[in-house]
């Protein structure tokens, strides 16, 4: 066996053990794990319904609300537009490698085109896609109010057994998260 192979795999079974002493899945764990994943990456991936395919496109979103909901700004001619019109559902994703870590939320997207709204949103950086600013008539906003989440997140001990293999889940109830 070559040595970096060993050694990899030494480290490999250090991280496992670190991880299962560690483990935390209470729900206040959990979200605080996918905010500070969230709050730490400027794009995510955003999933919609397209047909018969799923469409993904990466996006630049506003950092989330306390409910973990999420906005982002968009062409209102866009592809992803007309798909969450047909379809609201929506699943945007988080990796955040250098953390050791990844959130994935499920749930609603609402188009909307309210003026104080656009303008409270806007992003200065926006301007190179909407030169009038929140005032363009291609611009709107899309909202998403997620209803499940799935965090992996080894540096926070958010690692559920069996270890690597899959996510804390949590569902919303009566507008509280709880483990799935």
């Amino acid at each position: 066996m070559p040595v970096g192979f060993a050694i990899t795999k030494y480290l490999a079974a250090r991280f496992r053990a670190l991880g299962r002493r560690r483990h935390r899945d209470e729900p206040q764990a959990v979200l605080a794990a996918a905010s500070a994943t969230i709050r730490r990456k400027r794009f995510c991936l955003f999933i919609s319904q397209g047909g018969t395919d799923l469409s993904a496109r990466v996006l630049q979103p506003w950092p989330p609300g306390p409910a973990l909901d999420v906005w982002f700004g968009t062409s209102a001619s866009s592809r992803k537009v007309t798909e969450l019109r047909d379809d609201s559902r929506a699943t945007i994703a988080y990796q955040d490698d250098g953390m050791a870590a990844c959130v994935v939320l499920a749930g609603r997207v609402s188009v909307i085109d309210a003026a104080d709204e656009r303008v409270r949103r806007f992003m200065p950086s926006w301007y190179a896609f909407w030169p009038d600013g929140p005032a363009s008539p291609d611009f709107v906003l899309l909202h998403f109010v997620p209803h499940r989440i799935e965090v992996w997140d080894g540096r926070r001990g958010i690692t559920p057994e069996p270890f690597g293999l899959r996510s804390a889940c949590l569902v919303r109830r009566d507008a509280e998260w709880v483990a799935a």
